[in-house]
């Protein structure tokens, strides 16, 4: 699996958050370091996880369904 304990916070936070400037600001990064962040992830996986078409952008279902596997690693990381 793509997912370092970096992109899962990443993807976490766009998914929480609803943008990528959110998300950016929400982890003290800038909004084009969190938009490549996930742009890699979506090589990586060979899906797009964020329709882009409008302002800002909308998980698609595959975003959707890795969300649960995504925050599982997110907590196992904390712990």
């Amino acid at each position: 699996m793509a997912f370092s304990s970096d992109n899962v916070q990443v993807f976490l936070a766009v998914l929480d958050h609803g943008s990528f400037s959110a998300a950016a600001r929400a982890l003290g990064r800038v909004p084009s370091a969190v938009s490549m962040a996930v742009g890699h992830l979506e090589a990586e996986l060979d899906v797009l996880l964020f329709e882009r078409m409008c302002r800002d952008p909308r998980p698609t279902a595959a975003a959707r369904a890795l969300e649960p596997q995504a925050r599982l690693l997110a907590a196992q990381l904390q712990q």
